[in-house]
């Protein structure tokens, strides 16, 4: 399993990855809060691993700031429908 933890933030987000083991399978890199950042996001959890199955994403909480916390939403929306092929439902 390859858990992937996300840093929030209004334009850029960070996320690294590591395996079940703790090994670090890819540093922190920065993606922008647009389509061409989720793409780089896509690209490059595939790169890591091909089955979709075996990733975990976890972004941060963001309640303590509303601003943020549509931003959050939004972005639990767009991670749903990249990781799942036919699976689509209403978060909101």
């Amino acid at each position: 399993m390859i858990y992937v933890g996300i840093d929030i933030a209004k334009l850029n987000h960070f996320a690294p990855a590591i395996s079940s083991d703790g090994v670090i399978l890819m540093e922190p890199f920065k993606f922008t809060n647009d389509g061409d950042g989720f793409s780089l996001l896509e690209s490059n959890l595939t790169s890591i691993c091909d089955d979709k199955d075996n990733i975990i994403i976890g972004p941060e909480s963001t309640v303590h700031c509303n601003a943020l916390g549509h931003c959050a939403g939004k972005l639990v929306r767009i991670i749903w429908k990249m990781m799942t092929d036919n699976v689509e439902f209403n978060l909101d």
